[in-house]
């Protein structure tokens, strides 16, 4: 397939050092096509990849057969309280693992919603193909742009400064693919600069004089060394202005170093503090991918409040609820909302290695002050007749819902133009 200007200015782009949604680069090509978020209103989007395990997440502690498919990771009402002893039971019908204590307090003031039996028609369960059905909102698995780069497209061009950023990833998620805005993916704060040559720092601003001296050429504003010259220009001095920005960032709320969500949500409060036009943030976590030894066990004996998912529940519940207290404390609390996702949940029958396989279900988290608390959703049935022939749910609540409910009712944009079709509206946000 041949390669058009556009595409190829927009790879070009991506080969600069770093790189921004541009200010104002692209406002000859293209304007935003409505008109923002309302009030400022923020999202911040948490991937935790892998596929995490919905029913251990949010545990149906008194269906019979949730305890009769996991005879081993199946959580009774009585283990069902945190390192303090206090009860983690949210309803008749459902508890939250014991390791998400924090999430848990947050709940109980009304400021998280679960919504359960999330899916989609005719799942997926390889990790990509899954990854880039929600990353695109369609299920065909083939679409080019992502959700959250098709909203950027229609409501962000020209804003200015910095309105979108994925923080502390390796690669810029599939979500903000976008065919005119460019978003970075900011690993870190250090590396997202003029990278110098090391041998040479004190050099720094000479070289720093030539690149701007280089990229501030005259060209004609509509040709292709034009364009490639003020995207690479723009990039450098758009990352300077977050250096500066960040630095100014102060808190009370201390994020722990070892909890790889901690320190992406540390960067996304340094952005949204010191850049209020910061509007789209997105940070991930993995690790989900508990085919074996999701819970600890000893000579054939499981211990379901220690392993590798009670240690990544309780850093999304701990990075979740120290976020939550940093936004508050500086006054932001009321405009931002978060979301979790996972690329599908897991069988609800365990498997021979305390561990659990792909599966079709998962449940979604929505967290903040605007959000309307409580479990959304039917409970999947578990029944036999229910379940397909690998053993899996059927799902009750389209993922694509919930973008929908986003889009219309927090981020001020019409979900059929990103999702391409009308969803119905989950009910979370007032």
């Amino acid at each position: 397939m041949p390669t058009t200007r556009r595409q190829f200015i927009k790879r070009g782009a991506g080969l600069v050092t770093v790189g921004v949604v541009m200010p104002r680069i692209w406002l000859g090509e293209a304007r935003a096509q409505s008109g923002g978020p309302p009030d400022d209103h923020r999202l911040v989007v948490i991937q935790l990849a892998g596929g995490n395990d919905g029913f251990n997440t949010l545990i149906p502690y008194t269906d019979a057969r949730y305890h009769a498919l996991r005879p081993m990771l199946a959580f009774k009402e009585p283990e069902l309280r945190d390192g303090q002893g206090r009860s983690m039971i949210l309803s008749d019908q459902f508890g939250l693992h014991p390791a998400m204590d924090k999430i848990k307090g947050l709940f109980d003031q009304g400021k998280v919603a679960i919504v359960q039996g999330v899916g989609y028609p005719n799942s997926n369960l390889s990790h990509f193909l899954s990854m880039d059905i929600w990353h695109t909102a369609d299920v065909s698995g083939l679409a080019r742009k992502g959700w959250l780069g098709k909203y950027a497209d229609l409501a962000l061009i020209g804003s200015p400064g910095l309105p979108a950023a994925a923080l502390g990833g390796g690669e810029l998620p599939k979500s903000f693919s976008a065919e005119t805005a460019i978003v970075p993916n900011i690993i870190n704060f250090q590396l997202f600069n003029f990278i110098a040559d090391p041998a040479y720092p004190a050099d720094y601003n000479n070289q720093i004089n030539t690149f701007n001296a280089a990229a501030s050429r005259t060209f004609q504003p509509d040709t292709f060394m034009g364009s490639i010259n003020k995207t690479a220009f723009e990039s450098v001095r758009g990352a300077q202005l977050v250096q500066r920005a960040v630095s100014g960032y102060t808190s009370s709320v201390v994020y722990p170093e070892f909890n790889p969500l901690a320190v992406g949500l540390k960067m996304a409060a340094q952005i949204m503090v010191t850049m209020p036009e910061a509007r789209l943030i997105y940070v991930q976590m993995g690790g989900f991918d508990h085919h074996s030894d999701q819970v600890a066990h000893a000579n054939g004996q499981p211990n379901k409040l220690t392993g590798q998912h009670a240690v990544l529940l309780n850093w999304f519940s701990e990075a979740v609820s120290l976020f939550h207290v940093d936004m508050t404390e500086h006054g932001l609390a009321d405009k931002l909302v978060m979301m979790q996702w996972s690329e599908f949940g897991r069988r609800p029958g365990e498997n021979a290695s305390f561990g659990t396989d792909h599966g079709t279900v998962g449940s979604m988290f929505l967290v903040g002050n605007p959000i309307k608390g409580g479990i959304y959703g039917d409970h999947p049935s578990l029944a036999a007749t229910q379940l397909d022939p690998a053993g899996n749910p059927q799902f009750n609540v389209d993922f694509r819902e919930v973008y929908a409910t986003l889009l219309d009712r927090w981020l001020g944009a019409d979900s059929r133009k990103v999702l391409g079709a009308q969803y119905p509206d989950v009910g979370f946000l007032g």
